[in-house]
C-alpha cells in the first residue's frame, strides 16, 4: 500500500486523539456557554469523543483500502464520488452505532434524537474532510509520480546519448583518412608517416578518454591540432584555425567536443582555394569557449556528422546546467560551449 497520511501510523495515533478533545469542545459550546465549560467538563464524555474518533477514522481508512481494490478500474472522477458517498454512510451508521451503545450500556438511557444529530453531523462532515485529504493527497502522489517517470525517462534518454556521443568513434573519418593516405604513400613517405600519427593520436585521445565525463581543455585543444592537420591532407591546408584561450588547464569539457563540432563544420561546409575554412577559437567572460566560422554550406548535408554533433549537444543537457548553444547569424555560425572549472568545484565542496 502506498504511504499516503492516512497509513502513517504517527497519524493513526495521534490525529483522533486531537480530533476527540476538538470534538468534545464542539459538543460544549454547542450545548453551553463558553463561560460554563470549566464547571461541566466530564473527563468520561471526552474519553467517549476520543474512542469514537479512533472508530471513525479507522472505519474511513478501512473502508478506503477495500473500495480501492474494487473500484481500481473506475474513471478517477466516478471513484471520488463513489468512495465519498459510501465512506460517509459507513461513518455515520458506525458512529450512531457507537453513541447509542456508549448512552445505552453505560450511560443507562436512550439518546436523545438532538444529540445523536449533532454526532452524525460532525462526524459526517469528518469524514468528507477525511476524503478531500485523501483524494487531494492521492492526487498530488499520481502528479509527483508521473513527473519522476518522465524525468527518469529523460535521464535515461540523456544517458544514453551521452554514453553513444563518448562511443562514437567517427568511422567515416577513418575510411577518408585510409583513402587519403593510400594516396600520399605512393609519393610522399614522410607525408603518409605524419598522417598515420596524426590519425592514431586522433584515435588514442578517445579511447582513453571514452569513460570520462570531463577532459582537461588544454589536451582537447592538442588533438584538436592533430585533426585539424590530418583535414588539411584532404583539404591542400585550406582550413585555419586561430586561437584566442586563456587558462586552459583550468578549464575542462567533455571529450571529443571540439573534435565533433569541427569535424562537422568541415564535412558540411564548401572549402577550396578561393573560399577556405577560418575557424576561430576564443572564449568569453560568461565561462563560454566560442568555436566561430563562416557558413557557406554545402548542397547535401552529411547526416552522420549531424547525429554526432546532435549527440554532442543533448551530453551538455545531462552533464551541464547551463546551455550547450549554437547561433547562426550575418551568415556567421557560433558554437557555445560550457566551460566547467574543476578547481573552483573543489573550493567550493571542501568550504562545505
Amino acid at each position: 500500500m502506498r504511504k499516503i497520511f492516512i497509513h502513517n501510523p504517527f497519524f493513526r495515533i495521534c490525529a483522533p486523539l486531537v480530533f476527540g478533545v476538538l470534538v468534545y469542545l464542539l459538543i460544549l459550546l454547542v450545548n453551553n456557554n463558553l463561560s460554563d465549560i470549566g464547571k461541566i467538563f466530564n473527563n468520561g464524555e471526552l474519553y467517549v469523543c476520543i474512542g469514537l474518533s479512533y472508530l471513525s477514522l479507522e472505519t474511513l481508512r478501512l473502508t478506503i483500502v477495500l473500495l480501492s481494490k474494487r473500484i481500481e478500474g473506475v474513471v478517477y472522477q466516478r471513484k471520488i464520488v463513489l468512495q465519498t458517498s459510501i465512506s460517509v454512510l459507513i461513518t455515520i451508521a458506525v458512529v450512531a452505532a457507537g453513541v447509542a451503545s456508549y448512552f445505552y450500556w453505560i450511560a443507562g438511557f436512550t439518546v436523545g434524537m438532538a444529540e445523536l444529530q449533532l454526532f452524525l453531523w460532525i462526524y459526517g462532515f469528518t469524514a468528507l474532510l477525511y476524503n478531500m485529504l485523501y483524494f487531494s493527497n492521492d492526487y498530488l502522489f499520481r502528479e509527483n509520480t508521473i513527473k519522476v517517470e518522465q524525468e527518469t525517462r529523460l535521464r535515461e534518454k540523456l544517458e544514453a546519448d551521452f554514453v553513444a556521443f563518448k562511443n562514437d568513434i567517427n568511422p567515416d573519418l577513418l575510411y577518408e583518412s585510409l583513402e587519403t593516405l593510400i594516396q600520399t604513400i605512393h609519393h610522399n613517405l614522410e607525408g603518409a608517416e605524419e598522417q598515420i600519427d596524426f590519425l592514431a593520436g586522433i584515435y588514442r585521445y578517445q579511447l582513453m578518454h571514452r569513460h570520462q565525463e570531463l577532459v582537461n581543455l588544454k589536451e582537447e585543444l592538442h588533438t584538436l591540432d592533430l585533426l585539424l592537420k590530418l583535414l588539411n591532407h584532404q583539404h591542400n591546408h585550406h582550413i585555419q584555425l586561430y586561437k584566442d584561450v586563456a587558462n586552459t588547464t583550468d578549464f575542462h569539457l567533455i571529450p571529443g567536443s571540439l573534435l565533433v563540432s569541427v569535424d562537422t563544420i568541415v564535412r558540411n561546409t564548401l572549402i577550396g582555394a578561393k573560399n577556405p575554412l577560418t575557424l576561430r577559437l576564443y572564449t568569453e567572460e560568461d565561462g563560454y569557449l566560442v568555436l566561430q566560422h563562416k557558413m557557406n554550406d554545402r548542397l547535401i548535408t552529411h547526416q552522420n556528422s549531424l547525429q554526432a554533433f546532435a549527440h554532442l549537444q543533448r551530453a551538455y543537457l545531462f552533464f551541464s546546467d547551463r546551455p550547450f548553444v549554437q547561433v547562426k547569424a550575418d551568415q556567421e555560425n557560433y558554437i557555445k560551449f560550457p566551460l566547467v572549472n574543476v578547481n573552483e568545484e573543489k573550493s567550493i565542496s571542501q568550504e562545505a
